[in-house]
């Protein structure tokens, strides 16, 4: 099973999902080759999303075992306002 990518055609910024595997070739945007009769063969351009950080759960890793959370921080500060 190949994975989609998301690319975009840097003349027409057309954005389209493929499913081709990761070695393939930019594929070439049909709707400009169409448009200027072969001329100008533009390929597009991967688009990379944004990514999250990911979720770890369960014991030994930073995020779970050791990062102190801001309510751990604000509870052992004293209250300056007194």
């Amino acid at each position: 099973m190949m994975p989609f990518y998301t690319f975009k055609c840097p003349s027409c910024n057309i954005v389209r999902e493929i499913q081709q595997s990761m070695k393939a070739p930019a594929p070439v945007c049909q709707r400009c080759v169409n448009a200027s009769c072969g001329i100008h063969i533009p390929e597009m351009e991967r688009v990379y999303g944004h990514t999250t950080k990911p979720q770890f759960k369960g014991e030994g890793f930073y995020e779970t075992d050791y990062k102190q959370k801001d309510d751990d921080i604000r509870m052992d500060k004293p209250d300056s306002s007194s």
